[in-house]
């Protein structure tokens, strides 16, 4: 509550009625109940009524029509993404209950807009941007009932459901983009392509006694710059930070194996949107707060380690620039000349780090008595296939979903035409899923590329990896990638065993000038893309 009084005297306002308005539902209900959708809304439209830095603009419309509130703070104030990246400074995007029974980063998020846009002098804004969203699945989050999410202690009014109205689990949605809440959180990532995003969750896994797990980008074919800044250096100082602040014990997220040897983080693969952010060569965070904690400390421990993540990049402002701008760069320089070591993983597993783990837990059968535990940390991911980086991707035309969906993660496309050497796939084995995710059956590909000389008809469309999505678009469009979209079966009804596989790798630009004849395809051997290791 004292940050409430200091909110509303730095704005010069005294009255207790005042108090009372910028009060969030949680804290109302002495953290008994969470917010509605219109109650963040009326929330926001009384803070900025106050403030004289805060803006408002919207990410984009849910299943069932809200519009999503996005809050924009800055001073001097700005309103658009061009404003943001004119200003020189670092842009942060946090957003919250993208699972609609997480609710700590919801209510952390409106605690932290009114922290911050009642004080327009605060030393964050002479470095940082900082966008906030507090609610992305609204829809889920209107299904309020106590029966929800089992076991999480509180609120004990209860609070959403995981998925949005259609059904879908918005963090398994970042490949395909099947939702209006997903492509509208990937239109603001590329629109304004913030250099940090944190994600703001509740876990119910193993029982530890963290007030709050973490992890940076994991997929590692994600550019390794801004992945090791996370993962080594910020993230180990914020957990210090947080327990010399406010006394919250925070680790790197995971669950334990039965036995209480191995400490296991969550999938590599990029539907989730960590791992996909990660390939698109930014910075993020996954926070995810403890269900079995009481819902008053994990909102506090939300809003704090939100505070601390964006005291640390104000710090290290410079830095987060030049790390995300260095690997843009670097991504644009690979895709323009192609080098046979460069190898993009599209298959992978978890692996261990180079040292052990100690980790704060409780005596097996016992969640009273604390007990910690030395383990393994699979903490990272190998890969187990790659592909050399391509210059670029042909398509064949008619692929419409896959242009559309190309076209949604803002990967730049470019019209084709004429005669062109590519590596053409050719489909060995696919295996369907007999049991469906997501409203998907999801496929695994087998294939081998030769060497062909190829006619590509008007409508067909260039991909060229020399562009700052250029490792998302390889590792989406490659048909063996455990999570591109041949997996999600965006190629189903244009791909058979023996069939060719309807886009082509470009290996360089004269390979775009090359004219002649349609030829057989060759065998596959010294000029095959692929590179698997052992235990594929």
């Amino acid at each position: 509550m004292f940050e409430v009084w200091a909110a509303v005297a730095a704005a010069g306002l005294g009255a207790h009625q005042e108090t009372q308005a910028l009060l969030t539902v949680a804290e109302l209900s002495e953290y008994q109940a969470t917010a509605t959708y219109a109650e963040v809304v009326e929330l926001l439209d009384r803070i900025q009524e106050r403030s004289s830095i805060m803006r408002r603009a919207e990410l984009g419309p849910t299943v069932e029509g809200r519009s999503l509130p996005l809050v924009i703070l800055a001073n001097p104030p700005i309103q658009t993404a061009a404003e943001a990246r004119r200003s020189g400074k670092a842009i942060v995007f946090a957003f919250g209950n993208i699972h609609g029974g997480e609710v700590c980063g919801k209510e952390a998020l409106l605690m932290l807009t009114r922290q911050l846009a009642l004080d327009p002098q605060h030393r964050l804004f002479d470095d940082l941007v900082i966008v906030l969203l507090p609610i992305l699945n609204a829809d889920g989050n209107e299904r309020i009932s106590p029966d929800n999410r089992p076991g999480q202690l509180g609120p004990a009014r209860g609070m959403g459901q995981r998925r949005n109205a259609a059904g879908l689990d918005l963090n398994r949605d970042y490949v395909k983009l099947e939702t209006p809440e997903t492509r509208a959180l990937v239109r603001f990532l590329t629109e304004w392509d913030p250099h940090l995003t944190v994600d703001t969750h509740t876990t119910n896994g193993s029982r530890h006694r963290y007030a709050l797990t973490y992890a940076a980008p994991l997929n590692p074919s994600g550019h390794p710059g801004p992945i090791a800044f996370l993962r080594d250096r910020m993230l180990p100082e914020i957990t210090r930070r947080m327990r010399q602040a406010r006394g919250f014990e925070t680790f790197f997220y995971g669950n334990f194996d039965t036995d209480r040897t191995l400490w296991r983080t969550y999938s590599a693969m990029p539907r989730f949107g960590g791992p996909y952010r990660g390939l698109r060569g930014r910075m993020s965070i996954l926070s995810e707060a403890y269900a079995y904690a009481p819902y008053r400390d994990r909102v506090l421990a939300t809003h704090e380690f939100l505070h601390q993540i964006l005291l640390y990049s104000a710090e290290h402002r410079a830095e987060i620039i030049e790390i995300t701008r260095r690997a843009q760069r670097e991504t644009i320089e690979a895709g323009l000349n192609p080098q046979p070591v460069d190898i993009v993983g599209i298959r992978h597993r978890p692996a261990a780090l180079s040292e052990p783990a100690v980790i704060r837990g409780y005596a097996p059968g016992d969640d009273k008595t604390p007990r910690d535990f030395q383990v393994v940390f699979l903490g990272r991911f190998e890969s187990t296939l790659g592909v050399r980086r391509p210059f670029g991707y042909l398509i064949d035309p008619g692929l419409d979903g896959v242009i559309d969906t190309l076209s949604a993660h803002g990967i730049i496309l470019e019209p084709f035409a004429g005669n062109a050497t590519v590596e053409a796939y050719t489909i060995t084995d696919s295996r369907r899923a007999s049991q469906p995710f997501e409203g998907h059956h999801l496929v695994s590909l087998k294939a081998t590329a030769a060497i062909q000389r190829r006619r590509f008809p008007a409508g067909s469309v260039l991909v060229r990896t020399a562009q700052p999505l250029g490792t998302l678009a390889v590792y989406l469009l490659e048909p063996e990638s455990q999570d591109g979209l041949a997996a999600w079966n965006f190629l189903d009804e244009h791909i058979s065993p023996g069939g060719v596989y309807p886009v082509y790798r470009v290996r360089s630009q004269d390979d775009l000038a090359k004219v002649g004849p349609a030829v057989p395809a060759a065998e596959e051997g010294e000029d095959s893309p692929r590179r698997a290791a052992e235990g594929r």
